[in-house]
């Protein structure tokens, strides 16, 4: 079914199984004969957005920065200018720019180089982050100039490198009176990967130049106006069985003349009109829905678009599009169905041919709108544009939204209102912590599957470590079980310049000259090209004495505050008839540690009188009981926020916390820390008063029970255990591929039993670890974690060894 998969893992380690003379701990069970669950064929997907310089100076293969001078300031957004980039060399004439006599109307701005001296002068460009070409390699040069002067002369462009030296030369004709491109070919006689494009003028004058462009002649699938071969290649090497793009936030924009208007990005390159992004810098539209189209035409995925709906950003100043103003965001929509699948007859059809492919791209899907709020002018707003869809491209399927979370407000009512429109899918994003992802397996287990399908359009645990992945990993075993309403996902966001990054964490990193693959993008192209067509139902168990989770709270317990000065009092844990701490501030506090903060006796009990964040002191008595009930007494004395109690204590990056008053005395939460990352597993509004005692009650068990003075505040379920399964069969390949997850810091011997499949048959392997789970992947080391593949027997199941942290598949074909 996906026969490129064959090629991308070689044998580059030792076997991760091992022979394990005890019991095996766990069972994962399954029957391949039993009923199955058909798979969306389009579930696992890429999702490109223009962040992190992921378009021009990244994905786009343009070298030139701001080729056409259309820079321009914004305030809150960016201050480059239209000569950012460019810089006169030599004091010979005067570098301006000027709209007098454009190009064309879209794209106003120009170069005039006023040259005084008859011998001449020259101006650069500095690319990307320097220019970086190879010797092997030859280079497009491309440019509109005129001139208002008499001239025979003709213009000289070169390469030159970091040492000043030119490495490639071309010699243009002299320009006319009159816009004309002139073009060639630039051939550097030597590898450099910070070099600069030099424009020479041989004589003095008056010259003009616009769109001065610099393209690598090799791009992905020799497309031109193309994209980065590597960048483009690794996309593709994900197997995507969709791309969502243009965006994301950029999609609405930082205001409705900031949305992204996909008519202004179709047609020539020259007659675009670009805009400011709103993630900080500008966009030329080179990249734009034509290329997006072709893109996933070239590597096999079919295309999500996504267009506005009349409404800005929420989180930037929003703004409305007035009623009377409508038609225009509900003519993009239709338009855009008919310059992707219309005739060549039709008007965007037509425009779709001159640009190289007269054919249908056959577009199936239509996003609209991205993260927006609920509330009534959305309503509004986005049934227009959804009942002239179906009025006029029935066949078309609408996504809509539902915010920015995974839950809340907005959320449910967006869903409410998708499922009374009847739309065929909903776009979820949520970015989490891995806590989240592992306790949230069953997330989609009971949801409606008459309703809208579910498109998780924007996910991804919050770093790009080994941990992260094996979060993420464990999370898509639950999206593969509810593949039947599941529709699509697609991880976000997908590319970052790491030298311009404005968002963490990124599935593929990237610099002028590398390209790193994250812990993530592995993960996400395992699923991908072993997706399979039909989930089968398995069945874990863990052995009576295997318990994975027995030790969760054990730990110490403490106090602690952010910002807040606070008194402590009556601190005790019991376990049963046992009183295990019973601390009343009486005498001394000898038993305390204090990591931050200043920690004092005062007036028999232990206050806190910093500002520091967090002050924390720990009791040096380590709970290591199942069953445990922590109680105290607080006041709060000064300061924005509340009490912190540390309970499960295990170290400085290991620990559970009760937040009562956090977020400036707003809301009360349950965090943990796990490996030296925070995350919020609960939260709900709340807030504190001063001066006025509270107690304060964490109750352990099976559970944990959080109390304010009697008032349940929280109640957190049983933390996941360590191991996810996911067994789906590929009808194509006469393939059993089964993927197995361990989240756990200890390896865990399995036995994984496949009822009637031959024990002597051969079984693929490919095994994602590493020896933290701190480990990512950058550019100084950028294969610190990646798939190795080993060959094993179906007996070598039995008593099977999980590695710590590792996320494996395992193909069989029958």
């Amino acid at each position: 079914m996906k026969s490129i998969r064959t090629a991308l893992f070689a044998l580059t380690g030792g076997l991760f199984f091992a022979a394990c003379e005890q019991p095996a701990q766990v069972t994962v069970k399954v029957n391949p004969n039993d009923p199955g669950t058909s798979i969306s064929p389009h579930l696992i997907g890429a999702f490109f957005e223009d962040i992190n310089y992921a378009a021009d100076g990244g994905l786009y293969a343009e070298l030139v920065q701001n080729r056409s001078f259309e820079y321009y300031e914004e305030e809150g957004y960016t201050t480059t200018k239209p000569l950012f980039a460019w810089e006169q060399i030599g004091a010979s004439g005067n570098l301006s720019v000027e709209k007098t006599k454009p190009l064309n109307a879209n794209n106003s701005n120009y170069l005039h180089f006023d040259v005084k001296d008859a011998q001449g002068g020259s101006f650069k460009n500095a690319g990307f982050d320097g220019i970086s070409v190879k010797s092997d390699e030859s280079y497009s040069f491309s440019m509109f100039v005129r001139t208002s002067s008499s001239t025979s002369q003709g213009i000289e462009v070169s390469l030159v490198n970091a040492k000043g030296n030119s490495i490639a030369e071309l010699e243009l004709e002299a320009p006319t009176s009159e816009w004309t491109k002139v073009e060639g070919v630039l051939k550097p006689s030597e590898t450099d990967e910070n070099s600069e494009l030099v424009i020479q003028i041989n004589g003095s004058g008056d010259y003009y130049f616009d769109m001065i462009s610099l393209f690598p002649e090799k791009t992905f699938n020799g497309r031109a106006n193309g994209l980065r071969m590597d960048l483009a290649q690794s996309i593709a090497d994900l197997s995507p069985q969709f791309v969502r793009f243009p965006g994301g936030c950029i999609s609405h924009g930082a205001s409705l003349d900031n949305a992204y208007r996909w008519k202004e990005t179709v047609g020539a390159v020259e007659e675009r009109t670009p805009n400011f992004n709103a993630w900080g810098y500008h966009q030329t539209y080179g990249l734009g829905f034509f290329e997006y189209f072709q893109f996933c035409e070239d590597i096999g995925a079919i295309p999500l678009p996504v267009v506005p709906v009349g409404i800005s950003c929420q989180f930037r100043n929003r703004q409305i599009a007035p009623i009377e103003d409508m038609q225009l965001w509900v003519d993009d929509a239709l338009d855009l169905v008919e310059f992707a699948n219309g005739s060549v007859d039709t008007e965007w059809g037509k425009l779709r041919a001159e640009m190289g492919h007269p054919e249908s791209f056959n577009m199936e899907y239509i996003c609209l709108g991205n993260e927006e709020d609920f509330i009534p002018e959305f309503e509004v707003r986005m049934k227009m544009i959804t009942d002239s869809l179906r009025k006029y491209y029935p066949e078309i399927k609408v996504i809509g939204t539902s915010g920015v979370a995974a839950s809340g407000y907005h959320y449910d009512e967006l869903w409410d209102y998708s499922e009374k429109e009847k739309l065929d899918a909903v776009d979820e994003h949520y970015y989490v912590s891995p806590i989240w992802m592992l306790n949230n397996l069953n997330r989609y287990d009971d949801f409606d599957r008459n309703g809208p399908k579910v498109f998780i359009g924007e996910y991804a645990s919050r770093d790009d470590r080994l941990q992260n992945a094996i979060a993420e990993a464990a999370y898509l075993t639950g999206v593969e079980k509810n593949a039947d309403v599941i529709q699509f996902t697609c991880y976000a966001p997908l590319l970052t310049n790491v030298n311009h990054q404005q968002w963490h964490p990124d599935m593929i990193r990237f610099d002028n000259n590398n390209v790193v693959k994250t812990p993530s993008y592995y993960v996400q192209q395992l699923y991908s090209q072993y997706t399979g067509d039909e989930y089968i139902p398995s069945e874990i168990t863990y052995s009576k004495t295997y318990q994975p989770n027995a030790k969760t709270y054990f730990g110490k317990v403490g106090v602690g505050t952010w910002h807040t000065q606070a008194k402590y009092d009556d601190i005790k844990v019991v376990s049963g008839d046992k009183v295990l701490m019973d601390q009343t501030f009486d005498e001394n506090t000898s038993e305390w540690t204090s990591s931050k903060g200043t920690f004092v006796l005062e007036e028999g009990s232990y206050a806190q009188t910093s500002d520091e964040e967090p002050a924390m002191s720990i009791f040096n008595l380590p709970i290591n009981e199942t069953r445990y009930t922590l109680t105290l007494k607080a006041m709060k004395t000064g300061g924005r926020e509340g009490f912190l109690i540390p309970f499960a204590y295990q170290g400085s990056d290991k620990f559970y916390w009760l937040n009562i008053g956090g977020w400036n005395n707003s809301r009360h939460a349950v965090e943990v820390a796990n490996g030296g990352a925070k995350a919020e597993l609960i939260s709900k509004g709340g807030s504190i008063e001063s001066n006025k005692w509270y107690t304060i009650k964490v109750e352990v068990g099976e559970k944990v029970k959080c109390y304010l003075d009697d008032e349940l505040l929280f109640e957190i379920p049983e933390q996941a255990p360590p191991i996810a399964a996911s067994v789906v069969k590929d009808l194509d390949e006469n393939e059993l591929i089964v993927k197995l997850v361990n989240s756990s810091d200890e390896a865990i011997t399995a036995d994984v039993m496949i009822e009637g499949l031959d024990e002597q048959l051969s079984a693929d392997v490919i095994t994602l670890t590493g020896a933290s789970t701190r480990l990512r992947n950058k550019l100084e080391e950028p294969e610190n974690v990646k798939p190795v593949s080993s060959t094993i027997q179906v007996k070598d199941l039995k008593n099977y060894s999980l590695p710590a942290n590792s996320f494996q598949v395992i193909s069989i074909k029958r």
